[in-house]
């Protein structure tokens, strides 16, 4: 009765610690019964029901099953800081989305009358649209008229004409200039007023009294005869050329720098100059000399360079912006 007692209080003990060893498995399938008896940033150590200690097995190697399964009967906050950062957060469920409710949508009724051309002018846009293209033909018209200098009535008459109107600035523009005004009138003739001869050409006027016929006055045709005679002497402003004034920028008065020259004096840096610029040159005033130039040939923040004749020759001439004291742009005739 003895031994019987013994044998069961042994079964106990085995089926107790059986039961209380786990199974964990690892990720190349091997499965470890056992308890953890030791762990550490490096793995775990399992010992078997049988006694044996086990290798140190590192976390990556087991599941994320076995590793939930330690973490669960993990029992000081050391343990479970070791087994979190290994365990991989399941993923959430997707909210659910509110259903999107479509209403159907009611399309405005097709017309169906007043369709085609007229239909255009059935709604205020339209007017609105057709009043603005009338307007800028009959503008086109005006400023074709004016170009071309043709007459303003005609060309702005035919513009003003529905539907066909928009052929008169075509037609206009395509013509070419007209010499005379552009009111389509021709130029007025120069009119000529009787004026009294000179002295030399009263003395061979009849004396007063004389010519009774004419009442002692002379006629007009002997006064025009008179003036025949005796050829308008040229003027001084007629035989002198005008040349224009030259214009001066004074230091104080200006800034001189690389703006001002590129401002004031662009149509200076041109190999070719325009028409309005090609009887120009540059008068520069500086402190070590006057220079007079045709072109600036190159420009840099400090200075310029003007060029210059020599010789009939030309070259560049360095000019500082500091040493200038005075800019003109006169005629190339004036001294």
């Amino acid at each position: 009765m003895r031994r019987v007692g013994l044998f069961l209080f042994c079964l106990l003990v085995f089926v107790s610690v059986t039961a209380s060893a786990g199974l964990y498995t690892l990720i190349d399938g091997t499965k470890i019964e056992g308890d953890p008896i030791s762990e550490n940033e490096n793995g775990v150590v399992f010992q078997t029901a049988n006694g044996t200690d086990l290798d140190r097995i590192p976390w990556e190697k087991l599941t994320q099953d076995s590793l939930r399964a330690l973490l669960a009967r993990a029992a000081t906050a050391r343990e479970k800081a070791l087994l979190e950062p290994y365990i991989e957060e399941l993923p959430q469920e997707k909210a659910q989305r509110k259903e999107i409710i479509v209403k159907p949508i009611q399309t405005p009724d097709r017309p169906t009358t007043h369709l085609g051309l007229t239909a255009l002018f059935a709604s205020p846009v339209g007017l609105t649209i057709l009043l603005i293209l009338y307007g800028a033909n009959l503008f086109a018209a005006y400023e074709v008229a004016i170009y071309r200098r043709q007459p303003l009535p005609t060309v702005c008459g035919l513009a003003a004409v529905p539907l066909l109107g928009v052929l008169s600035p075509i037609i206009f523009i395509a013509m070419p200039t007209r010499t005379g005004s552009g009111e389509g009138e021709e130029e007025p003739q120069t009119r000529f007023r009787a004026t009294p001869p000179p002295a030399e050409d009263m003395a061979a006027l009849p004396e007063e009294g004389a010519g009774a016929e004419s009442g002692g006055r002379p006629s007009l045709t002997a006064q025009a005869t008179g003036a025949a005679r005796r050829p308008a002497a040229p003027s001084a402003q007629e035989t002198a050329p005008v040349l224009p004034d030259p214009i001066v920028f004074r230091r104080g008065d200006f800034s001189f720098n690389r703006r001002f020259f590129e401002t004031k004096l662009a149509g200076f840096f041109r190999v070719v100059q325009s028409e309005a610029d090609k009887d120009l040159v540059i008068h520069i005033k500086s402190g070590r000399g006057d220079f007079t130039g045709r072109r600036i040939t190159r420009i840099t923040p400090a200075e310029l360079y003007l060029q210059v004749f020599h010789d009939n020759a030309t070259a560049d001439e360095m000019i500082p912006f500091v040493e200038v004291l005075e800019v003109q742009i006169r005629h190339k005739d004036l001294a």
